[in-house]
């Protein structure tokens, strides 16, 4: 009798453990509320079929298909959250009544990985190339970063994870005070309004504050608009918050949100499957002002408000920004709108554009541990590297010149800086356009410019 209660004890816990395996037959799951994408079966060949990463691939691939995966974390996340008070995902934090946090701001809440002067003036010096591109192309560049859901509402974190003095946003939100880029302050605009406007279990701003948002836009653009302070709307139970999707994807609770009772004067020029298509355009035959948008994940509620005020929109969640596209729409404005825990990616994600001139400079050229790669990207010439940390103060310049050997004729521009890995900013990135390049040997040059000392520290031989 023991050996029987043994054996079905045995061939229990099997069955069991075999039911997300063989379930995938039938019913494998598809897609994740997690913001990842699934990984896909490895490719298997007679050339790789004894590769032993192929088994790593398969057990990846088993990790994100199993079958009732969905339904396995939903009741994870009710037992650990509900019962031990713990997350259940690295991607989302259970807060205070209710409230779910993104793991991803909880940098910036705690102050932990500041920026420094260096990686400040880094990002400073990339959206100021970005503005002088965008003006001397006819447009206007508009900046705005979308607030944390933490940075405005933070009381209902957990206890363990105390708030910091300072942020990211705050110092760079300084700098931009003294500059000529047009800034609109959504952090100050937020903590302004009694109204919560973020929704609780999603990580973005609800309809009301996207109307705040678009309002702010608007009276920076100076355009007549639809302010919708005194337009009827009618509350809904239609939301599903992005947090709680990943959390409880199998027992979502939607939450409110309100629906404005007007039809839209837009419609969208190309296919879309909806708002957070990767390109969206759209056209008002009752407005006249053209726009491009550079945007995230927050411009979704965005979209409709923005599009229904301006004649033309061009909508881009593309990453890095394609400032060729300024030349091609020719825009009255160009909206640039990034989340807060992006900051750090206007010195990473570097946009496209050719380079600016400037004037040549007579350097002493010394041997440092600059690197230099050059590549081709399409039509352009992509010179990138690292500068020696040594020749890198926090108000170094860096110039890249390249010199045609055979005509004797050199060009200075200014490069855009990146960081580095290890956070140091020293780091550089050029776009040329290589179809005005002759055929021929070029000689390119890293410049640092350290108060009015110049010093050629690189120095790399390229033939076309």
């Amino acid at each position: 009798m023991r050996k029987k209660r043994y054996l079905f004890y045995v061939l229990t816990i099997w069955t069991v453990l075999l039911i997300p395996l063989v379930g995938m037959v039938w019913y494998p799951t598809e897609s994740s509320a997690e913001k990842k994408e699934l990984t896909k079966w490895p490719v298997i060949n007679a050339d790789n079929w004894w590769d032993l990463a192929n088994l790593v691939e398969m057990s990846t691939y088993f990790e994100d298909h199993f079958s009732f995966r969905q339904e396995m974390i939903t009741a994870n996340s009710f037992i650990r959250s509900g019962l031990l008070k713990s997350e259940t995902t690295d991607q989302v934090i259970v807060g205070n009544n209710g409230w779910l946090y993104f793991s991803g701001d909880l940098n910036d809440f705690q102050e932990v990985d500041i920026l420094s002067k260096r990686e400040l003036n880094c990002i400073m010096h990339n959206l100021n190339l970005m503005n002088n591109y965008i003006e001397q192309q006819g447009s206007r560049m508009i900046l705005t970063i979308a607030p944390n859901k933490s940075t405005l509402y933070g009381n209902n974190m957990p206890y363990y994870y105390l708030e910091g003095e300072s942020s990211n946003l705050q110092l760079l939100t300084k700098l931009l005070e003294n500059t000529d880029i047009t800034y609109v302050d959504l952090d100050k605009l937020f903590q302004e309004q009694e109204d919560v406007l973020y929704f609780q279990k999603d990580s973005h701003w609800t309809t009301k504050g996207a109307v705040l948002v678009y309002n702010a836009l608007m009276e920076k653009m100076e355009l007549v608009h639809e302010t919708y302070e005194n337009h009827p709307y009618t509350v809904e139970n239609n939301h599903t918050g992005d947090l709680e999707e990943m959390l409880y994807p199998m027992a979502i609770e939607k939450e409110d949100d309100i629906v404005y009772e007007k039809e839209a004067s837009y419609i969208y020029v190309n296919d879309i499957i909806d708002n957070m298509d990767s390109w969206i355009e759209t056209s008002n035959p009752d407005k006249e002002t053209k726009l491009l948008m550079y945007r995230d994940s927050f411009g979704e509620k965005l979209l409709p408000f923005i599009a229904d005020a301006v004649g033309e929109g061009y909508f881009s969640r593309l990453v890095p920004y394609n400032l060729a596209q300024v030349v091609q729409y020719m825009p009255d404005y160009v909206i640039i709108e990034r989340v807060e825990r992006k900051i750090a990616a206007f010195a990473v994600e570097i946009p496209v554009m050719e380079g600016p001139l400037v004037n040549n400079v007579d350097t002493v050229e010394i041997k440092t541990d600059t690197t230099i790669e050059v590549n081709t990207n399409g039509s352009y010439l992509v010179v990138k590297g690292t500068t020696d940390e040594t020749y890198i103060n926090t108000d170094t310049e860096i110039y890249i010149a390249v010199e045609e050997v055979e005509n004797e004729v050199t060009k200075t521009y200014q490069p855009f800086y990146t960081l580095t890995e290890a956070g140091n900013g020293n780091g550089y990135q050029l776009y040329l356009n290589s179809v005005s390049m002759p055929k021929g040997s070029y000689q390119i040059n890293v410049i640092t410019i350290n108060n009015e000392l110049a010093h050629t520290v690189a120095v790399m031989s390229w033939e076309k």
